[in-house]
């Protein structure tokens, strides 16, 4: 499914294709979830659906603070669910999240409009999740938390500063946080 959705998007397919391919990808990896043989973490759970919820209303041109908002409350829970799994507190790496996460705030600022004040609440709570997925010291935490930072870094150039070919998909990180929470 993530090869078609791939597919859809890179040769501009139709964009019912493209809800149809989006909205699945989520669902499949909750039942996937669901269907394993580990401990349910509900907060995951909840993040995942609030992410599924993120998509539905980012494919619409009106649901992009809608969209924004379910994407927060999945950072949200996805920073409660790796905070029991927090190891390391690493004071090293907050600058260089900061920077990171300010410095592509910064970039945008004035093309963000009335978005100015969700987008640094965003920043701030995606960059937090970054922080803690990151101190858990699990591999696939910490890839599929970077995944996500890139993912959306790249969604807000092309959103706020100008289109390029790169293209963010959470479903990427989405599956790499889940792929460590099956083992």
């Amino acid at each position: 499914m993530l090869v078609l959705d791939q597919c859809v998007i890179g040769l501009q397919w139709t964009y019912s294709l493209r809800f149809i391919t989006k909205t699945v990808l989520i669902p499949l990896l909750i039942g996937y979830y669901l269907s394993s043989p580990v401990r349910v973490n509900k907060l995951f759970v909840g993040g995942l659906i609030m992410s599924f919820l993120g998509d539905v209303f980012l494919l619409f041109g009106w649901g992009f603070v809608a969209g924004l908002s379910c994407f927060l409350t999945a950072h949200i829970l996805y920073i409660l669910t790796f905070k029991p799994l927090l190891r390391y507190k690493n004071t090293a790496i907050l600058p260089i999240i900061l920077l990171f996460i300010f410095g592509l705030y910064i970039f945008l600022y004035e093309n963000l409009g009335v978005m100015k004040i969700p987008v640094f609440l965003y920043a701030f709570t995606i960059g937090a999740m970054l922080y803690v997925a990151l101190g858990t010291g699990q591999k696939w935490i910490m890839i599929g938390a970077i995944l996500f930072v890139l993912s959306d870094s790249i969604l807000a150039i092309n959103l706020f500063h100008h289109r390029s070919d790169l293209r963010g998909d959470e479903y990427h990180a989405n599956l790499c946080v889940g792929t460590v929470l099956f083992d």
